[in-house]
């Protein structure tokens, strides 16, 4: 039985179930929450008999994109920026309104256990990363080219929250996803002259916007997690890596996190990944 009391969210543009199926298949071991992945274009047999199998809700968003936005084209490298549109556009079609929202990037994400079962006391939840803003050269261009250098200046110093996971309740989930549709449209990527000259596609830079809001208090009763101390990891910072007994990665109050994201982006010395989860869920 699908619990539609907890939802989760996520575009999927331009994936398949080989793609999709380690963060599938190790949700669905630990919860029956609802989920609906985002796509652009109709899915063929298998994937829909895949989608089935795990009660994973499949939604075809088409909505033309307004193209004289720099980076709202329909290409793959916009999806960044237009899952925030189909976020809105779907949460405001559900009939059954869920308490309970998680937003997430899919494909480099992976669970460890049911995010659900953990009390928030916020009722908008931000998750950082092991780094300052001023110290990534890619979080740096994404608010320098569009908010601008005086208001990059003032949020500057502050640790990077990553815009590929953020948990609150509908309300919260619903407004924040309607201002980040909005200040995309507000403050469109301006695209340096040589990239304009070679053609150069524009990579997801809602990053950047997702901040600017955060660090200036859009968001009224919202906590921000410490990547260390958090039920969410992000590992892209990450230089120390702890797991219990049974392989699962832990925080620093050796809890295990809930869910892993971007976990194929980590290595150690020899170059060898960190995380075997392609075996585990082959």
């Amino acid at each position: 039985m699908i619990n539609d009391k907890n939802l989760i969210l996520g575009a999927a543009f331009g994936y398949h179930w080989n793609d999709l199926k380690i963060f599938i298949k190790s949700l669905r071991k630990f919860s029956n929450c609802r989920v609906i992945l985002i796509f652009e274009h109709k899915l063929d047999k298998k994937n829909l008999d895949k989608f089935k199998y795990y009660k994973i809700e499949h939604y075809i968003y088409k909505k033309k994109p307004l193209k004289n936005v720099p980076g709202l084209i329909n290409s793959k490298s916009d999806v960044g920026q237009r899952r925030y549109e189909m976020y809105e556009f779907v949460l405001k079609k559900i009939k059954k309104k869920p308490k309970k929202v998680l937003l997430t990037d899919t494909r480099d994400v992976v669970f460890q256990d049911d995010l659900f079962n953990n009390k928030f006391q916020k009722s908008i939840n931000f998750f950082l990363e092991d780094e300052k803003i001023s110290n990534d050269s890619r979080n740096i261009r994404w608010l320098k080219r569009t908010v601008g250098n005086i208001k990059y200046n003032k949020i500057k110093n502050n640790k990077i929250s990553c815009s590929g996971t953020t948990f609150g309740n509908f309300d919260q989930i619903l407004n924040y996803s309607h201002l980040m549709k909005k200040y995309l449209f507000i403050y469109p990527y301006k695209r340096p002259l040589r990239h304009l000259i070679i053609f150069k596609k524009i990579e997801p830079y809602d990053q950047g916007i997702h901040n600017y809001l955060i660090y200036n208090n859009y968001f009224k009763n919202m906590q921000l997690h410490k990547n260390g101390f958090s039920k969410i990891c992000t590992t892209a910072y990450m230089k120390k890596f702890s797991f219990n007994k049974k392989g699962q990665l832990r925080n620093k109050k050796n809890k295990i996190y809930s869910l892993i994201h971007q976990y194929d982006r980590s290595f150690d010395k020899n170059g060898f990944p960190i995380f075997n989860f392609k075996k585990l869920y082959a």
